[in-house]
Parts: C-alpha cells; structure tokens; sequence
C-alpha cells in the first residue's frame, strides 16, 4: 500500500497541509481586499497577475530546479511562501494607500514560488516514488489537494469567529511552515541527477538554460507524441474547470437553484475521483487513454441534453472518474519517461501547458455560456474532440520507458504498459 511508504506518505502530507494553507489564503485575502477597496475587481486583478506570474517562471523554473536537490528547492519555497503571505498580511494589517499593488506584487512573487514548488514536487516524485507507487501516488495527489483546500475554507469560517479574516492569513503562514518542516526531515533514499545550471556562473547561466531546453527538446526530437501528450494535460484540466464554472447554472436551471445542489454536484465529482483510487492498477494504462478523454467529451454532450437531475449526478461521478484517471495516466507516464536531466523541465513544460491551455480554452466557454447552458457543454465536448484524437494518437506512437526509474525493492516493479 502507498500509504505505508514513508516518502509517498510525508509528501502527501506536505500536500496536503499546503493546500489548507492555499484554500484559506484564496477565501481571505478575497475577502480582506473587498473589506479595504469595496471592489470585487481588486481580486479579480490579484488572480490575473498571479497567473502572469506563474507562466512566467516555467521555462526557468525547469532548468533550475533540474540543478539542485528536489526536497532543497521544495523547502526553500514553502519558506518563502510563508514570509511572502506574511508581508501580505502586514500590509493589509497596516492599512497603507498602495494596499492592492504591494498585495498584487507579493502575489506575482507568490505565484513563481508555488509554481517552482511544484516542479520541484514532480522531480522529487519521479525520482524516489518509482514502478506501480508512482501510480497509487499521482492518484492520490489531486484528493490531497481538494481535500486540503476544503478543510482551509472550512477553517476560515472557525477563524472568522475569533479573529479577521486577515489573521486568518497567518494560518497559511504557519501551514506553510509546517509543510516545510515536515519535508525538511525527509530522508530521499536516492541521489537525484544534477542539470548543467547547477554550476553555472551568472554570466552563462542563460545560455545554459537554453542548451537545457534544447537538450530536452533534442533527446526527444523523434518522439513529437511526447509533446501532444504534455498538452493533453491542458484538456484535463480545462475539463475540471469547466464543470465547477457551469454547475451553478445547471443548478439553477433543473434543480431549483438550491445552494446544497451545488455542493452536492460538487462532491459526487470528488467521490468520482476518489473512486477511481482504488481501481488506478487497472484503469491507469495507455491503451485506455482515448477512453477517458471520449468518456469526458461523451458526458458534456449528455450533460447539455439531459435534464433529470438524477443523470446529472450520474454524469457528474462518471466525469470525476475518468477525469482522474486521465490526469494520473498523463502524469505518471510523463514523470517516467523523462530523463534523469529532464524531469522538472518536464514539469515546467506540463504547468506551461495547463496554463496556457486554460487561458485560450476557459473564454471560449464563457462566451458560449452567455448564450445558453446547452451551447457552454457543447462547448466543453468540442473542446475535448481534439485532444480524444491525440489521445489515439498516444496510444498508437507512444512507446513508455521501462527502465528510467529506479528498482521499488518494497513491492514488485510495476510500469505502465501500452496494453
């Protein structure tokens, strides 16, 4: 079981506390900024450069973090994560005239640390968690994440009753804190490989960089399906995203608008991943991958005809289902196949993906949701078509790597086959 694994289990744990940390820290800081400028726009903002911010660190965050130790770098960001939300805090403690650009600034810094972070999570992974565990491991990490983020906005509103919900911030500092104690202690059972910016002066670390990436995009210039499967990632995500932006009209449209409708379609999603944990052994393989993508696009189409709110939790459990087993299969395969030198550019070019491919993807579904309901899940099945086509193409062109990853002297070795 993965669980009994100590490296799967403290960064799980490291996951998990970071993620009550982010839930809060979303809820709060929006609700502090309203309080000081009376402006939703003002967070709207704060998102927008956060999200700048993250895309651009991704090609740097690869190169560097593939040069110095995973579990280092992960530390180093949960630290400056803590005293970047603690400026933040003081900040709207203080009440000063430039509130919302010192918070927009801290943010933009903010979003480079958790990216990074991120990377570094993915290195650390395909490096020390290998065979059948880095499976039962991806899967779990999505559960940790919402599940984290759940538990942070209910801990906001206990916060609320004894303090603001600017202290509250200060319960992401701590979490933050925590998670990179806890990792700190870690022992990795293996020695990582190291990039070529790990001894590079400033003078030629950009140069480096470059040959970084031109080293990843070289050693894989035969195999062009590697890269339609990193975009892929983006189809997975956006899927996910579309489904929580529509559930409040399809609530009010067929289930009365009540709010417990919506927490309740909400759920049934989760449990549907949830579910898919404990079946990854027999769901997670290649040749499956055009299913799951077909399956998602399948249930937006029946989603946008289909009126009996029953179906709807129906339809709403089975997405869950093949929507984590489609992201965990893309994961797990990716973190194996890259090199020993590749593995958090890897990362980097899987968040670039998902972030762009949610920035050009997520309009064109609101500008069909302002036309009607049915036209947004026509909308999501459409936008699904190409990437179930790169899913076939997957599963016929790509080869998996069987010897990348380290021998799991713990449980027999275990690597995703094309069958």
């Amino acid at each position: 079981m993965i669980l009994r694994d100590t490296t799967a289990r403290t960064m799980l744990g490291s996951m998990l506390v970071s993620s009550i940390g982010m839930g809060l820290y979303t809820l709060a800081l929006g609700q502090t900024l309203f309080q000081h400028t009376g402006d939703a726009q003002a967070f709207a903002m704060i998102f927008a450069l956060q999200g700048l911010g993250a895309v651009a660190v991704l090609p740097f965050s690869g190169p560097l973090v593939d040069a110095f130790d995973s579990r280092t770098v992960y530390v180093l960001c949960s630290l400056l994560r803590a005293t970047t939300v603690g400026v933040i805090t003081v900040t709207l403690a203080t009440g000063d005239g430039g509130v919302v650009s010192v918070v927009g600034t801290a943010a933009v810094f903010l979003a480079v640390f958790d990216n990074v972070q991120r990377t570094a999570f993915f290195k650390f992974t395909a490096h020390h968690i290998a065979g059948d565990r880095a499976v039962a491991f991806n899967s779990l990490i999505g559960i940790a994440i919402q599940a984290g983020s759940l538990i942070g906005m209910a801990a906001l509103g206990l916060v609320l009753m004894v303090g603001t919900a600017t202290q509250a911030l200060l319960v992401d500092v701590a979490v933050s804190l925590v998670a990179a104690l806890v990792v700190s202690r870690l022992r990795a059972p293996r020695q990582e490989s190291v990039g070529r910016l790990r001894n590079s002066t400033l003078r030629s670390a950009l140069p480096d960089m470059l040959r970084d990436w031109a080293g990843l995009f070289s050693r894989h210039r035969h195999e062009v399906v590697v890269f339609g499967m990193v975009l892929m990632c983006a189809g997975d995500f956006v899927y996910s995203y579309s489904l929580s932006t529509l559930v409040v009209p399809l609530v009010d449209a067929w289930h009365g608008g009540q709010p417990w409708a919506v927490s309740a379609l909400e759920g049934t999603l989760g449990s549907g991943m949830i579910v898919a944990t404990f079946f990854t052994r027999y769901t997670v393989r290649l040749a499956l991958l055009p299913l799951w993508v077909s399956m998602q696009a399948v249930i937006a189409l029946g989603l946008a005809f289909t009126t009996a709110p029953a179906l709807h939790y129906v339809g709403f459990f089975l997405a869950g289902f093949a929507n984590l087993n489609g992201i965990t299969l893309l994961l797990t395969l990716l973190q194996q196949h890259a090199g020993p030198l590749d593995k958090a550019k890897m990362a980097s070019l899987r968040l670039l993906a998902i972030g762009l491919g949610t920035a050009a993807l997520m309009p064109v579904l609101g500008l069909a949701a302002r036309q009607s309901l049915t036209a947004a899940f026509l909308a999501v099945a459409a936008l699904l078509v190409p990437f179930a086509v790169c899913g076939v193409w997957a599963a016929l062109r790509f080869r998996p790597r069987t010897a990348a990853t380290a021998k799991d002297e713990a449980e027999p070795r275990q690597e995703l086959t094309p069958a």
